[in-house]
């Protein structure tokens, strides 16, 4: 999927749980939601946004994807 298909996708999708955005890192979809911090899976390139396939990261790694990613 090209950047820029990415990027426009990312402004429409949200955080079924949260309603926050997302932001892409490495194979997952990350919640911006410091509350939730939730992070979901891709499959075949497809984003799975179910509750139950969320991972919750702990405090420090989704603080360090979020910074790696506002640096891009």
């Amino acid at each position: 999927m090209g950047n820029q298909v990415l990027n426009q996708m990312l402004q429409k999708l949200r955080c079924p749980v949260s309603k926050q955005p997302l932001v892409a890192h490495q194979q997952t979809l990350v919640s911006l939601d410091a509350a939730t911090r939730l992070s979901y899976p891709t499959q075949d390139g497809i984003p799975v946004l179910l509750a139950e396939e969320a991972v919750k990261l702990d405090l420090e790694q989704w603080r360090s994807i979020v910074d790696a990613v506002k640096k891009q």
